[in-house]
């Protein structure tokens, strides 16, 4: 697993993601990640937050992850659309 290194792309659409938190830009490739950023950016219980690039399946070769450091235990959360699941 490592992290992900995005670039500009005509297919995708790629999202900067500020976190004060983290005192870094996070780049993520869906409006739904992004969201995700705000909701575990601005939870009081996460102490920290990376964003990784795995590989799982072969119709979809690349699924994000986050991981997030809540109450001192390691925790990875995967963000799909409903359609996927």
């Amino acid at each position: 697993m490592y992290r992900r290194q995005l670039k500009h792309s005509r297919v995708k659409n790629l999202f900067k993601f500020v976190s004060a938190k983290m005192n870094q830009v996070m780049t993520v490739e869906s409006y739904l990640e992004f969201d995700t950023c705000f909701h575990l950016e601005y939870s009081s219980t996460i102490t920290s937050l990376k964003v990784y690039l795995y590989s799982a399946m072969r119709e979809y070769p690349y699924i994000s992850a986050f991981q997030a450091v809540e109450n001192k235990e390691v925790k990875w959360i995967e963000v799909n659309p409903f359609a996927k699941t």
